[in-house]
């Protein structure tokens, strides 16, 4: 009886500290979430209030410079583009903030909506986006990862508008086994891969992909267009 009576009060006591570890992890959570919150909020309200802000002086002083040079006022033009330009930058990654994980769904709205951007800007480009159906829009990935992968694919796309000067960008996604295989190709001027200065654009994605833990690769020859491939394990832990 007495040994019965120990064996019973020590599942007690390991289902009480399993108990509570749950709810340390449970608050510690959720402390992480009103953090990722205020941040959010601190960035939406105030950079990104400081950064219409910009637009707006910008624009007004456009208006005021009768006497500019045409320079200056592309000048002007220019740094308002790039404003605004940070301020849906800003935007995407409080909505990467806002979220523990990202489903497939979330990111492929993502995408459409980045890609709808660039084709409204880009007169005489024809833009596709292909996702296979085998896909699952439930699949999750880490908000981290997903920013990542779209990260990735906008920097592709911005790299072929200005530098490849090409009348079609794709961006297709599908799946071979455990793996997720993203191309981002155009049909414009290309470049030599062995010969070319990398840049901070192919050096960022390059640097993604390492942290997706994937692989990344670059195919171009010169005037018959480029390929971005990236290829990402499907099923990995969601880091909370």
């Amino acid at each position: 009886m007495f040994y019965n009576q120990q064996k019973l009060k020590n599942r007690q006591l390991k289902k009480e500290s399993e108990l509570k570890t749950a709810l340390a992890k449970i608050e510690t959570q959720n402390r992480l979430q009103e953090q990722r919150l205020r941040i959010s909020r601190d960035l939406h309200d105030n950079i990104g209030a400081q950064l219409t802000f910009i637009i707006s002086s910008i624009d007004n002083l456009k208006y005021g410079l009768k006497g500019a040079t045409l320079k200056t006022k592309e000048k002007l033009s220019s740094i308002s583009a790039f404003t605004s330009q940070t301020i849906y930058e800003l935007r995407d990654t409080i909505w990467a903030m806002n979220k523990e994980s990202i489903t497939f769904e979330d990111l492929q709205a993502r995408i459409i909506n980045f890609i709808n951007q660039a084709s409204a800007a880009s007169k005489g480009i024809d833009f596709t986006f292909q996702v296979s159906e085998t896909i699952s829009t439930e699949h999750t990935f880490a908000s981290v990862a997903g920013m990542n992968i779209y990260r990735i694919i906008q920097e592709a796309v911005n790299n072929a508008l200005k530098y490849a000067d090409a009348k079609n960008i794709s961006v297709t996604i599908s799946e071979e086994q455990n793996m997720f295989l993203i191309t981002i190709s155009d049909n414009g001027k290309g470049f030599s891969v062995t010969e070319i200065q990398q840049g901070n654009g192919l050096n960022n994605m390059k640097k993604r992909a390492q942290d997706l833990e994937g692989n990344i690769e670059f195919q171009s020859n010169v005037h018959k267009g480029t390929n971005v491939e990236l290829m990402v394990l499907k099923y990995r832990p969601v880091k909370k």
